[in-house]
C-alpha cells in the first residue's frame, strides 16, 4: 500500500526522472491505484468482493530493451535509480514527444464510495425481486454489478506530469425463463464513466421491458443454416471491429509476424463505405481515458478509412519501430503488468442509410441482435461471433424472432461485403479485454447497423 499525497508523488517522481537524460535514454514512472466493488446476485447466493485500495509504482527505462521495476512500497523508490541501467545514445530508439501536463478527476453524480454496501444490495435485491416476480416463467434473475476507480500518475523525462482519476460502473441483468422444456434468456447491459446514478434509468417500466425481452425468447425459433444477407446491430458490429479485426491491428502482433494484417497497410481491407476507429477519449464510455500508461494523449486512431487500412494500434515502442503515430493505446492492467498495444473504444462510424431502408432491400435474410461472444484470431483472420438472438427477414420485413446465431468466415470477406451502414448514432457497449488470457483492461466497442451482402450463419 502506498500512502502519499499527489503532490508528494509528483515531487518524488520528477526528482527520480531528472537522473535520466532524454537524449541518452527514455524513462518514465507510473503510480497506479485501484479500488473496486463487485456484487453478483442470484436467488441462491450474494457474492461480494471489495478492494478498498491496491496501489503500486512501476519505473521503466529503455536501453535497447525495456527494463522496469514494480514496487508496492513507496520507500523502495529511494535506490531505484541505482538498479536501472544508465546508457548513452539510446534516446532516439524510442520516438520523442512533447511533454504535457494534465490533472483531471472525474467526479460522478453519485459517488459509489459514499453509498454503503447494504444500500447497494438493497437496490440490487429490489431489481432481482421485481424481475423474478414479474412472471412465473422467470425462474431466476442474475445480476452482476461492478464499480471501480482508477488513479494513474505519470511522469517521464520528456516533461510529462499527468494525473487522472476515472470511475467506471457496469451493471448486467440476466432474467432466465422456463416454459415446459424450453429454457432461455436475454440480457441487459449498461455501463460507463458514471457512478451509482447508473441505477437511475432502471425504473419499473424499464425492468418490465428487460423481463419481457427474455420472455419473448420462449417463442424464438432456430435460425437457418447457410449463406444469407445479414444485418448486424451495433453490438455485433463492435464484436466484429474488436475481436475479429482489431486484435490483428495490435502492432506487437505485427512486429512478431503474428498478424494476418501485417502486409495490408494502405491496402483495401473493407468496402469503401467503412470507417473503423479506435478512440480512447470517446466520452462517457467504459474504455475512456485522458492518457495511456505511457503518457500519450488519448486521441482518435482512424484504423480504416473508406475501406483502406490506415493505421495499426501502437504503443511507444511499436510506433518507434514502424514509424507510426500513437494515439494512446499503450496500456497495462496495473503497475504489476507490462505495457502492450491495446484497443480502447473500437467502432464503425455511422453511414447514411435508414435502418428500415436496409431491411427493405433484403428478400430473404437475417437480422442479428445482442452480441454475446466473439473469438479473436489475429493470425488467421477468422470470424467467429455469436449473438443472443435475431430476426428472420422476409420480403423486406423483419418477422420471426430467432434464437442465438453464429457468424463464421473470414473477417476481410465480411468487411468487403458490407454494402450499407445506418446513420444511427454510434452506440458502444463496455467490457473487459484480455491480451490472450491475461492483462485485462476496460474497453468499449460498437457502431451503427451494418448490412452484409452475404455471410455464413448457423445456430449458435
Amino acid at each position: 500500500m502506498i500512502d502519499q499525497s499527489y503532490d508528494q508523488i509528483f515531487t518524488s517522481f520528477e526528482e527520480i526522472s531528472s537522473n535520466f537524460k532524454r537524449s541518452n535514454q527514455y524513462f518514465d514512472i507510473l503510480y497506479d491505484s485501484f479500488s473496486s466493488v463487485f456484487i453478483e446476485k442470484s436467488p441462491f447466493a450474494e457474492d461480494i468482493s471489495v478492494n478498498v485500495k491496491t496501489s503500486g509504482i512501476v519505473v521503466r527505462t529503455f536501453d535497447g530493451t525495456w527494463k522496469e521495476i514494480a514496487l508496492d512500497d513507496f520507500s523502495k523508490l529511494n535506490n531505484v535509480t541505482e538498479k536501472l541501467p544508465k546508457v548513452i545514445n539510446k534516446g532516439e530508439e524510442i520516438a520523442e514527444f512533447e511533454g504535457w501536463k494534465l490533472d483531471k478527476e472525474i467526479k460522478p453524480k453519485i459517488n459509489p464510495k459514499e453509498v454503503s454496501i447494504e444500500d447497494k444490495l438493497k437496490k440490487i435485491r429490489y431489481i432481482s425481486n421485481f424481475v423474478q416476480n414479474y412472471d412465473k416463467r422467470i425462474v431466476l434473475c442474475k445480476i452482476k454489478y461492478m464499480e471501480t476507480e482508477t488513479t494513474r500518475i505519470f511522469v517521464n523525462n520528456e516533461g510529462c506530469q499527468l494525473r487522472q482519476v476515472i470511475p467506471r460502473t457496469r451493471l448486467f441483468i440476466i432474467p432466465i425463463v422456463k416454459e415446459g422444456m424450453k429454457i432461455d434468456f436475454d440480457h441487459f447491459l449498461t455501463d460507463g464513466i458514471v457512478g451509482f446514478e447508473i441505477f437511475d434509468e432502471l425504473t419499473d417500466n424499464k425492468l418490465e421491458q428487460i423481463a419481457n425481452t427474455s420472455l419473448e425468447m420462449l417463442n424464438a425459433k432456430k435460425p437457418p443454416l447457410g449463406k444469407f444477407p445479414v444485418i448486424v446491430d451495433p453490438g455485433m458490429a463492435g464484436i466484429i471491429a474488436h475481436e475479429s479485426f482489431g486484435h490483428g491491428l495490435e502492432a506487437d502482433q505485427v512486429l512478431r509476424e503474428r498478424s494476418y494484417l501485417k502486409e495490408k497497410l494502405n491496402k483495401q481491407v473493407a468496402s469503401d463505405i467503412c470507417v473503423i476507429c479506435d478512440t480512447p477519449n470517446t466520452e462517457d464510455v467504459l474504455g475512456f481515458y485522458f492518457f495511456d500508461d505511457e503518457g500519450i494523449r488519448a486521441g482518435k486512431n482512424v484504423l480504416v478509412e473508406n475501406g483502406i487500412l490506415k493505421n495499426f494500434i501502437y504503443d511507444r515502442r511499436s510506433a518507434s519501430v514502424l514509424n507510426g503515430d500513437p494515439q494512446g493505446n499503450g496500456r497495462r492492467q496495473s503497475y504489476a503488468h507490462v505495457v502492450h498495444p491495446r484497443m480502447s473504444n473500437t467502432y464503425f462510424e455511422p453511414g447514411d442509410y435508414d435502418l428500415e431502408e436496409m431491411i427493405s432491400e433484403i428478400k430473404e435474410g437475417v437480422m442479428v441482435n445482442h452480441s454475446y461472444f466473439g473469438m479473436e484470431d489475429p493470425i488467421g483472420g477468422g470470424l467467429q461471433c455469436m449473438s443472443k438472438k435475431g430476426y428472420l427477414i422476409q420480403n423486406g420485413e423483419k418477422t420471426q424472432l430467432l434464437r442465438s446465431i453464429a457468424l463464421t468466415g473470414y473477417v476481410l470477406d465480411v468487411l468487403q461485403n458490407i454494402d450499407a451502414i445506418s446513420k444511427d448514432p454510434t452506440h458502444l457497449d463496455g467490457g473487459v479485454c484480455g491480451k490472450g488470457h491475461a492483462d485485462d483492461v476496460p474497453v468499449s466497442d460498437g457502431g451503427s447497423y451494418l448490412k452484409i451482402k452475404e455471410v455464413l450463419i448457423s445456430p449458435g
